[in-house]
């Protein structure tokens, strides 16, 4: 006779990530190596998922005066810290995403860093559907605070390569799209920050990853990443420095604190 499931399912994990570069939005916010650990935990009620965490961003080399970094010259230390929840909505293949972000920057404005002046918080809502080959996702963020403004994300994720037998591993294809709405200059307040320089395409990104599960609860991933630079913003590599093609490396680890693997959020 089987056991029903649980009504309810908790889940934990933590994610420890390493790149040569901090990307957010398109825009390169460190252009230098960073580490950036992870901690999150969620519950699942049938359909329904809650879940919550915080993410840490870590530059690792020490920036001198004219470059692109959140902590500022001298820096090599914490530049910025997350925290996030979101509720998750299951339907077949298709997954809706609501949520909230917390963004709090430790940087030192007066050594061309990012201070706690920069602090802000966007909400969001995500639609994802998953069929045998393709992954579409269509995301849409809001700034509430600072910028008051929406901006808007298509990817498509693309696999391309699996191993069936222990430890396996998955090959992919990561693009994406990025699009200003309102989060560029607005004439009515023209001492409102801004993230972008106009409305329209941001920038377009394509970038290959691996994966690879060892175990049940740990999850190795490493790739590479693209991005062609469209608006100001994303092309500014530093004071009067700009750059219209980007190319980085990454890596990270997933490992399962709780729960059940094939069920993760």
């Amino acid at each position: 006779m089987g056991v029903p499931p649980a009504a309810a399912q908790f889940s934990a994990r933590t994610d420890v990530s390493a790149a040569g570069r901090y990307v957010w939005h398109g825009i390169s916010r460190a252009a230098g190596p960073v580490a950036q650990p992870s901690l999150a935990a969620g519950l699942r009620v049938h359909r329904l998922s809650l879940e919550s965490g915080a993410v840490l961003h870590y530059e690792l080399d020490r920036a001198s005066a004219g470059e692109l970094s959140e902590t500022g010259a001298g820096g090599r230390h914490l530049g910025e810290q997350n925290l996030w929840g979101q509720a998750s909505l299951a339907l077949g293949p298709t997954r809706l995403h609501v949520g909230l972000v917390r963004y709090m920057f430790r940087g030192d404005a007066g050594q061309g860093g990012m201070g706690p002046a920069r602090n802000t918080t966007e909400v969001f809502a995500s639609l994802s559907t998953s069929s045998r080959y393709l992954v579409p996702t269509v995301e849409a963020w809001w700034d509430v605070e600072r910028v008051r403004g929406a901006f808007l994300r298509a990817a498509l994720d693309l696999p391309v390569l699996g191993w069936p037998f222990p430890p396996y591993a998955f090959v992919f294809v990561q693009t994406e799209m990025g699009v200003n709405v309102g989060q560029g200059p607005n004439p009515a307040r023209p001492g409102e920050l801004a993230n972008f320089a106009k409305r329209g395409i941001t920038h377009f990104g394509l970038g290959l990853g691996t994966e690879v599960r060892a175990g049940r609860s740990a999850t190795l991933a490493f790739g590479a990443r693209s991005q062609l630079n469209v608006d100001a913003a994303t092309k500014a590599d530093g004071p009067g420095r700009t750059r219209d093609f980007v190319v980085w490396l990454w890596s990270g680890i997933t490992i399962l604190l709780g729960g059940d693997p094939r069920n993760g959020q």
